[in-house]
């Protein structure tokens, strides 16, 4: 007889498939982030949720643009970034980052950074980077960068959350959701959400305010 204790539960794990790889994944939460770069041409930006920390000797952060991604190449040919973590009210900045054939700036509120990338008014936190490097991985590249300069607002404190295919204003508005999986539009996401903006999305990061990310944004 086995010693192995019979366990009360074991989950029916089935795929992957693309339908149930969305669900899944969407009920893993995160916060939203736009990554902005000002070119010749102008402010460029979008939203995504597949953002996370990787390193903090030296300080780098991830995220992850679709390979099918218009805006990313505008931003890469920069190279200074800034990284705009939105606060809990900024649904409608991360629905307007995510649509396509707009601009993406034209209600937007925001100032130049050292970097000259767009910082957003009345984002939860901010991170001007340098990329690094990217990587192709399946359909979305892997792009590391470099913090020079970074801090958080220090009288908004919730995040934007993206759950379920859901947008909540703050931790604990999706906590107590009981809503089935939603429909905002998608966002550009590694992990792509069913229905909402289509974001890129990935974890925290390890500091005193939990960064995520978004985009199925081009």
């Amino acid at each position: 007889m086995s010693d192995d204790p019979v366990p009360a539960f074991r989950p029916d794990l089935r795929g992957p498939d693309a339908d149930l790889l969305r669900h899944v994944l969407g009920h893993y939460p995160t916060g939203v982030a736009v990554i902005t770069a000002h070119t010749e041409h102008g402010p460029v930006g979008m939203a995504m949720n597949s953002f996370t920390s990787l390193s903090l000797h030296p300080p780098l952060v991830l995220f992850c643009p679709a390979t099918s991604s218009t805006t990313w190449p505008a931003l890469r040919a920069v190279g200074r970034v800034a990284i705009n973590v939105l606060s809990a009210g900024q649904e409608a900045v991360s629905r307007k980052f995510a649509a396509k054939a707009v601009d993406r700036f034209s209600e937007a509120s925001w100032s130049v950074g050292e970097n000259g990338a767009p910082l957003l008014h009345d984002a939860l936190g901010w991170l001007e980077c340098t990329v690094q490097s990217e990587s192709a991985a399946g359909d979305h590249t892997v792009v590391i960068a470099e913090i020079e300069r970074m801090n958080v607002h220090w009288e908004i404190t919730e995040p934007l959350v993206f759950f379920r295919g859901r947008y909540y204003q703050g931790m604990t508005a999706a906590m107590e959701s009981t809503e089935p999986v939603g429909t905002a539009e998608p966002v550009e996401t590694a992990e792509p959400v069913k229905t909402a903006e289509p974001i890129e999305t990935a974890g925290p990061v390890p500091t005193a305010e939990p960064v995520g990310s978004v985009e199925n944004v081009r």
